[in-house]
């Protein structure tokens, strides 16, 4: 519904790609975030982070484009004003966001936790880890609905988009409230 007061369908396509470019780039700060727990600053340096985010990034702008001129049938189009995807493009994105971030973010989640050896750490790290599950679960939603394209289903979805604030509040108190001695 983002564009709904928009009828230029480039402007739309546009749109819809860096929705989806950041929708996806936004993920690989949690995985740095896991990596910078489980490594260190020293073993994973910030020039190892940003070299790491960069490649991320150029990889999945270099990646989804093909995508967006390829039109429709065969990547992502514009239908009735909405952006509509090819089971193609829904299966890369998924397998790409998958493959490069959430494999890894789940992986690195799992060995921090087992490191931890107080149940106060591990019961606030539970807390960061069934929100990070739960946030990533919105844009893959999302994604589904854009290739169903069904006006009923994407309500239900963008009903259950508004869970990513319960979502971020559990990733938010797991690591980012102050522990209490």
């Amino acid at each position: 519904m983002i564009y709904a007061a928009l009828t230029n369908t480039t402007l739309i396509l546009i749109l819809n790609y860096f929705t989806n470019f950041f929708t996806c780039f936004g993920a690989i700060f949690v995985l740095v975030v896991n990596m910078v727990i489980l490594e260190s600053t020293i073993v994973f340096s910030i020039k190892k982070q940003n070299r790491y985010i960069l490649l991320y990034a150029l990889l999945l702008l270099i990646g989804m484009i093909p995508f967006y001129l390829l039109g429709e049938g065969w990547g992502v189009w514009i239908d009735d004003y909405k952006p509509r995807f090819s089971p193609i493009f829904l299966i890369y994105v998924i397998a790409f966001q998958a493959g490069f971030v959430v494999i890894p973010i789940i992986s690195t989640s799992l060995k921090i936790y087992t490191n931890f050896e107080t149940k106060t750490l591990k019961k606030k790290w539970r807390y960061y880890f069934i929100g990070t599950l739960g946030a990533i679960t919105v844009p893959y939603l999302i994604w589904v609905s854009n290739y169903v394209f069904r006006d009923d289903f994407r309500l239900i979805v963008g009903i259950y988009a508004l869970s990513i604030l319960l979502w971020t509040n559990l990733m938010y108190y797991g690591i980012g409230f102050k522990l209490k001695q």
